[in-house]
């Protein structure tokens, strides 16, 4: 029974004819897309390779409005749908004979590269689902951040670089000092059950940390008092105040994926409802004011 199913898939999506000669085409890519041009160019393409044998998936699609929700969206989970129309879309599997990654995106194709066939989807429909994870790179997983925004400047915590809003960046206070994922050993100077990337006055001596940065450069590490061994936001036993101008630029990175399935296609070695071609995966850094 399990070789029966397996011989009607094959026959069904693996196999075609091309002027009365049966071909067969696996179309096991790793699904992993590469992306060729950006904002100066007119036309974007995704694509995945194989060199065993030389083969390849091709998306071409315009760079517009459209494209940049696709690569730029503000909500995670977007949806954009282009029409394969031959023209400006075009879906098309090729095969080659050398690598072909020396001769999709380059401007000189390889002269040692060559299309032995070329397949082209004359309709369908390519289909972008885009989501995205925010991370402030601050050494708390995201799971593990306290929800909210601890010191009320208006950026969540995950999105948050300096959680507790002290000038002090949330990776400088050793939320995890071990970097084993499990905040179980975070830094607690004063003792006071609230770890130091949470506590805006880390040495519980009655003076904010931010107000301990005596040349207010930013660096409240190298503000010593006299003869002291410590800086002086982690000793409780200096307390002077001065003033702080100082103000630190936060910044996330944005991890987005793109999953792109293709819908209705119709080439010679391919008719199918739903295709997944694959994802294309891309991190943006954001810097925002605290």
């Amino acid at each position: 029974m399990r070789i029966f199913l397996v011989l009607i898939f094959s026959c069904f999506v693996l196999f075609s004819c091309n002027d009365g000669d049966v071909i067969s085409v696996e179309l096991d890519f790793d699904k992993s897309l590469t992306l060729c041009g950006d904002e100066t160019t007119s036309n974007y393409i995704l694509y995945d390779t194989k060199t065993t044998p030389f083969e390849s998936l091709m998306l071409l699609y315009p760079n517009n409005s459209q494209a940049e929700t696709i690569f730029n969206t503000e909500n995670s989970g977007t949806i954009q749908t282009l029409t394969i129309n031959g023209n400006s879309v075009k879906f098309n599997y090729r095969t080659y004979t050398a690598d072909p990654n020396t001769y999709i995106c380059q401007d000189i194709p390889d002269a040692n590269v060559s299309v032995t066939d070329n397949y082209e989807a004359s309709s369908g429909n390519a289909v972008f689902t885009t989501t995205f994870e925010d991370d402030d790179n601050d050494g708390v997983p995201n799971t593990l951040e306290f929800n909210g925004d601890s010191d009320n400047d208006g950026i969540e915590n995950y999105k948050d670089s300096d959680d507790d809003g002290d000038n002090v960046p949330t990776i400088n206070e050793k939320p995890d000092p071990n970097g084993d994922g499990d905040l179980d050993d975070m830094q607690d100077t004063d003792g006071d059950l609230i770890p130091d990337y949470l506590d805006n006055d880390d040495d519980g001596d009655g003076t904010l940390t931010i107000f301990e940065d005596e040349n207010n450069n930013g660096n409240l590490f190298d503000d010593l008092a006299t003869g002291a061994a410590i800086a002086r936001f982690l000793d409780d036993t200096v307390m002077t105040s001065f003033e702080s101008t100082f103000v630190r630029t936060n910044e996330f990175s944005r991890k987005f994926t793109v999953n792109v399935t293709l819908e209705n296609i119709d080439i010679s070695i391919l008719s199918t409802d739903s295709f997944f071609l694959g994802f294309y995966e891309y991190t943006v850094d954001y810097p925002i004011l605290d």
